[in-house]
């Protein structure tokens, strides 16, 4: 081998590490790009899934905050319920002590009346018993002498 053939092959072997050194330059350049991209494009999907998350989580935190003010009025609602329930309680108490008190006023109108009728015997409670007759068959006697004599037709004779 001479020194030309010698310096053309390794010109050649040159030529060929610089091309299979730009080859997988290129190669391995073009795989970082790709790299880089499936790792862009996998980064996207991440922060899509993050804002569709976020997006859940502001739904979920509006749906809690509707459900504690729900809450909330039911419970004012409950409260309002019960303070009326006391309020009508009181009402209810105070309605029975006045019917108890007009109830206590009657009877003791009733037992005045009593003592102060002639016609009354008796001590039990209430009215007492009347004599043989009661007022009724003394009006109707007081009509028959009111000198018409048809009064009571019963009596026609």
């Amino acid at each position: 081998m001479d020194t030309g053939t010698l310096i053309w092959i390794i010109v050649a072997v040159v030529i060929v590490l610089i091309v299979i050194a730009i080859i997988v330059a290129m190669t391995s350049r073009r795989a970082r790009e790709n790299r880089a991209n499936q790792q862009r494009s996998k980064a996207q999907e991440i922060r899509a899934e993050a804002q569709r998350t976020q997006e859940r989580a502001a739904a979920e935190d509006v749906a809690a905050a509707q459900a504690a003010a729900e809450a909330a009025k039911a419970d004012a609602d409950a409260r309002a319920a019960q303070l009326e329930a006391d309020r009508l309680a009181r009402e209810s108490e105070a309605r029975q002590a006045q019917a108890a008190g007009l109830q206590q006023e009657t009877e003791d109108r009733l037992r005045r009346a009593d003592d102060l009728d002639p016609d009354v015997t008796g001590s039990g409670p209430g009215r007492g018993e009347r004599d043989a007759h009661d007022g009724r068959d003394e009006r109707a006697h007081d009509l028959r002498d009111d000198g018409r004599g048809d009064a009571d037709p019963r009596h026609r004779g």
